[in-house]
Parts: C-alpha cells; structure tokens; sequence
C-alpha cells in the first residue's frame, strides 16, 4: 500500500482506493505531472481569458466613442438646418437657411470671388450668427462648406457662386452637397468638423464613418491617410505635434 503527501493531492483523491493500491510509484508520478501540467494550461487559459475580456472593453469603449461622436455630429447637422436669418434666401424665397445659404447669399451680393475669410467677416452682414467659440473654429467650418457644396466654385484661392445656381431668372432651389470620392475631400470635411486637431488614426476612424468606401484594414488606411496628408501638407493641411488641422488660409 501507497502511503504519504503524494496521496493527499485533490486529484488522487477522487481515485479509489483499490486503485491507488494497486500503482506504482512511477504510476502516481505520471499522474502528479499530469496533474501539474493540467493546471499549467489552465492558468494559460485564465490568463487568455482576462486578456480577451480587456480587449472586448477596450473595444466596446471605442464603440461607444463613435456612437457618441455620430450622435453629436448628427445634432449639429440638425442645428445647423433650424438655424434661421432676418433677411431671405436667394433660394427661391425660403426663409429657414443654414450655413451655406448665407454663403452663397454673400456670394451674390458681392457679386465677385471672395477668399473663405473674406466670405467669413461678411456673414454677420447677411444674418448669419455663428456660435463658434473662437474665430479659427468658425473659419473652418466656411472652409468646410466651400468645399463639400458643388455650387461654390473655386478660382485661384477665391470662391464664386459656378455657373448652376441660377436657371435663366430663377435661383436654385436646393444646395447639394458634392459627391465626394477622394479620401482628401472626406479628410477634410472631418478635419473641419472637428473642434480640435485629430491623429492619423482618428481621422482614419472618421472619412469610414463619414462615408468613404474602402476594401482596405485600418492600418493600410492609416497609411493611405498618413500618405494624403503629408502629400497636401502646408497647402490643405496643417501638422502640429503628430496632430493635423485645416490650413489657415486667407
């Protein structure tokens, strides 16, 4: 008979007592090694386990990161269209306008190309009240506009009404937005939403979310981004420590 520690183990235990009897001693040291080898791979496991639970956190936190970003860009759109002005539109009578109708109104009673800061300081003058908490801010959001809108054509770095937004005598009566293929449109219309400077892989997160259509993994397209904005650096775009924003542009 097997007497000592080695037969106090939880696993032996459970084994009857015949049983035991009858092993070996090289028996009982294959089954401590199994036992140990067992509880070796279960540790693994645990370890496994609590790595993927952070993992899913972490990403069901960044999940909820963009849902959050969606709901707050989608009020402000919705903001931006109750906004109202004293004077008409020059869209055929309507009264309700929004940022790009009091554009394209400077526009026309400026009759010539107007640079975005131009275009800028004459907004008050047409109506419109911005709610931008500094002056760089609110030159973004007009540069955005000027370039998300078909209407507004661009000459040299001036902006005039194109050659669509009248029909004969008669104003347009909708103002489309374009139709946007190129990452470097959606990288700036996110840049111009954005109160603040955004990393490479921010802005990656944001053109999918806005709409652009791409095949590629995240980090193929945070090289494709990477690579759009160094290639329009100091022209479009702006860098400041590994952050990037609009370019001032007068």
């Amino acid at each position: 008979m097997f007497e000592g520690p080695a037969l106090q183990s939880p696993m032996l235990s459970k084994i009857p007592q015949k049983v035991i009897e009858s092993l070996t001693i090289r028996d009982l040291e294959d089954l401590i090694e199994l036992k140990r080898k067992r509880s070796s791979a279960i540790s693994d496991l645990m370890r496994d386990r609590d790595r993927l639970r952070l993992e899913l956190k972490r990403i069901e936190d960044s999940i909820e990161a963009m849902e959050r970003l969606s709901m707050r860009e989608a009020e402000a759109r919705e903001q931006e269209k109750q906004e109202e002005g004293p004077k008409a539109s020059f869209l055929a009578g309507k009264k309700k306008k929004n940022l790009k109708d009091f554009i394209a109104q400077v526009l026309v009673e400026a009759g010539e190309p107007l640079s975005p800061s131009e275009i800028q300081r004459r907004l008050p003058e047409v109506g419109y009240s911005s709610t931008a908490t500094n002056a760089r801010s609110f030159y973004n959001t007009v540069f955005q506009a000027l370039q998300r809108y078909e209407i507004f054509q661009k000459e040299n770095k001036k902006y005039r009404l194109n050659d669509g937004a009248f029909h004969g005598d008669q104003p347009v009566t909708e103002i489309l937005p374009k139709k946007k293929t190129r990452l470097k449109d959606f990288i700036i219309q996110v840049l111009g939403s954005s109160p603040s400077p955004l990393k490479v892989s921010e802005i990656a997160s944001r053109v999918v979310m806005e709409g652009y259509q791409t095949e590629l993994g995240m980090d193929e397209l945070n090289q494709r981004v990477s690579a759009t904005l160094k290639k329009y650096l100091n022209k479009d775009f702006d860098w400041d420590s590994q952050r990037y924003r609009l370019a001032v542009r007068n």
